[in-house]
């Protein structure tokens, strides 16, 4: 296999023109080793080289079949720079083992990892993705794959913003300086945020540490502001736009949203001055963004009301605009060539729901938009564009639609798909199940839930007869889910960091939520959660590695929780004990320790627990 430069660890198209232009006169001087360079990339090459033979050569050396896909890839790679960065975990295996898992995915040829190949590898750019899998992948290209995937240049890239107990990384014991931060603004006292930013001025300036969990005074004064309301705050406000903090700049970020949101917090983001119209850094306006993350066609149109969106098929079918997605197809159904002139930015406005195609075909374009109007809601765009045409069964994204929607619970989205065809049977690779198979399980595991139950049914399933079969199967002794093994491994550590003797319910606490697991407040205010997180951080990110510590004993309320758990997870036919099993025997007391922790932020241990009986 012919060997390829690796590209820079921060891809720059500038410099690329630029030793474009170098080669090219080291070309037209007949320098040997341009001369040798060229006849290996470029072998046609003429005795008069132009700058698109240099260009060729360069793009070739990268692995890039075209000078125009080279710039592509370095034009996306900015955009993303641009974009929200992920949180890396802090440990290098991790990342490791997120290679290791695409080179597995590759190998079994799933989508994902097609497209991610087809996406971010520069020999593989543009590929068809059944082509990608005759490719062997080298493992510094599945590095680079998984790099992008996350969000970044490089896999050096990558490695530098993991975090590791290095600069910027708050070390055990060492004070977290927004901690005081959020109990000045709490308390309204300027002088005493004047003298935390005097004592520690690292936060005017978060390391990349806290900037990549979203630590800054801007956040926390806008959480605060909620609180106090703005009259209040505009002492505090004023003093912090002195070193630059831009308060409607933060506003704007916090309105491009996450998955649910609500139109309420769309009014409220409004009404104190976010632009509906702001454009981020990476080129994407508010409404974009909202379109694919809010996952709340509702939340949308509380923001569409103030904005002239920009005109694309996915825009018009986020939307619901029936004729606008008819004016980007043609007669027979197919998209027109100005509906591949602006796509979804899927991988610029957070995690990735899925890849974009950088060379797609007419079903790409169109399952985009489908994608979008799914997210949305917006039923009546899905049953027309079937009626014209588009493959409801589609695996273009490895799984069909039908799964997404069965998963996730969208009960109108799933009437809309039967309606329109769906085949309940069809298998994706991921789960390996189909939207019947899925539904059945989601049912079973919770058959008090209205919406598995409907969506059991629109399956052509008997909830009755699923819950008699269920119940003449053999009962198994369900084990405990590795991630729960993983939070109480973490309960221990912090027991251990706080000298305790043994492990208790508020330990457990923080190991499932260091795991993942949401607290499921109860109508929390933000005041509240705010202060929970600023108590909490130290113990929720402790750096470094695990303490080597003995093994300690179960307290007995812990003892009594995790055999709870176990009946809790038989009792409803599940194979796996899981954190919110636990988190639900932890809750079901109105006295002691998790409720009484709950109760210092304004939460309730009996409401906690009536929304985890709901989930479960």
């Amino acid at each position: 296999m012919s060997t390829f430069r690796p590209l820079p660890p921060s891809p720059n198209l500038e410099f690329e023109h630029k030793e474009a232009k170098a080669l090219l006169r080291q070309l037209r001087a007949r320098d040997p080793d341009a001369l040798a360079r060229a006849q290996a990339r470029h072998p046609k090459i003429t005795g008069s080289p132009k700058l698109a033979d240099a260009q060729l050569v360069i793009a070739r050396e990268y692995g890039f079949t075209s000078w125009p896909k080279l710039v592509r890839y370095f034009e996306d790679v900015e955009r993303r720079r641009l974009s929200p960065q992920s949180i890396v975990s802090d440990r290098r295996n991790h990342a490791d083992e997120r290679v290791r898992s695409f080179i597995a995915g590759h190998q079994a040829r799933r989508a994902w990892a097609g497209r991610a190949a087809a996406a971010f590898v520069p020999r593989c750019y543009g590929m068809r993705v059944d082509d990608v899998f005759e490719v062997a992948l080298t493992e510094d290209e599945a590095r680079l794959a998984v790099a992008r995937m996350a969000g970044f240049s490089s896999w050096s890239d990558m490695l530098a913003r993991t975090f590791t107990g290095t600069e910027g990384v708050p070390q055990q014991g060492e004070m977290n300086p927004f901690r005081n931060v959020a109990k000045a603004v709490e308390a309204l006292d300027l002088g005493a945020l004047k003298r935390v930013v005097d004592e520690h001025p690292e936060v005017l300036r978060p390391s990349d540490y806290w900037a990549a969990r979203g630590r800054n005074l801007m956040a926390s004064a806008i959480a605060w502001e909620g609180r106090h309301g703005r009259d209040a705050m505009r002492p505090i406000m004023d003093w912090l736009a002195t070193p630059g903090f831009d308060r409607r700049r933060e506003l704007n970020v916090q309105l491009c949203g996450r998955m649910k949101t609500k139109p309420e917090t769309v009014r409220d983001l409004l009404d104190r001055g976010a632009d509906p119209n702001w454009v981020a850094p990476n080129g994407v306006p508010v409404l974009e963004h909202a379109l694919i993350r809010y996952w709340s066609g509702e939340a949308v149109d509380v923001l569409a009301e103030r904005v002239v969106p920009r005109q694309a098929l996915w825009i018009a079918a986020g939307l619901g605009d029936v004729d606008g997605v008819g004016r980007f197809l043609d007669r027979d159904g197919h998209p027109t060539p100005p509906a591949r002139r602006l796509r979804p930015p899927f991988d610029l406005v957070g995690p990735a729901l899925v890849l974009s195609h950088p060379d797609p075909d007419d079903e790409e374009i169109l399952m985009e938009a489908f994608l979008v109007a799914m997210l949305n809601g917006r039923t009546a765009v899905l049953e027309y564009m079937v009626s014209r045409g588009t493959p409801v069964n589609s695996l273009v994204y490895g799984s069909p639609m039908i799964n997404l929607a069965v998963g996730n619970a969208w009960t109108p989205v799933v009437e809309c798909l039967v309606r329109c065809g769906a085949d309940l049977g069809l298998r994706g690779w991921q789960s390996q199940q189909s939207a019947r198979e899925m539904a059945r399980a989601l049912f079973e595991g919770m058959p008090q839930n209205a919406d598995n139950r409907h969506i059991l049914e629109l399956c052509g399933l008997d909830p009755a007869t699923v819950l008699a079969e269920r119940d003449a199967r053999p009962v198994d002794l369900p084990g405990l889910l590795p991630k729960l093994r993983e939070a109480l491994a973490l309960a221990g550590d912090d027991a251990f960091r706080l000298e305790q003797s043994e492990i208790r319910p508020e330990n457990l606490v923080v190991g499932l939520l260091r795991t993942g697991h949401p607290l499921w407040f109860s109508e929390p205010s933000a005041q509240d959660l705010e202060r929970f997180q600023t108590d909490m951080r130290d113990r929720l990110e402790p750096a470094g590695d695990r303490p080597a510590r003995p093994e300690l004993p179960l307290h007995p309320d812990v003892q009594a929780a995790m055999q709870a758990a176990i009946a809790t997870a038989t009792a409803r036919r599940s194979s796996v004990v899981t954190g919110y099993h636990l988190l639900h025997a932890l809750t079901r007391e109105d006295r002691g320790a998790v409720a009484d922790l709950l109760a210092r932020y304004g939460a309730s241990a009996a409401k906690v627990n009536v929304e985890l009986e709901r989930a479960l």
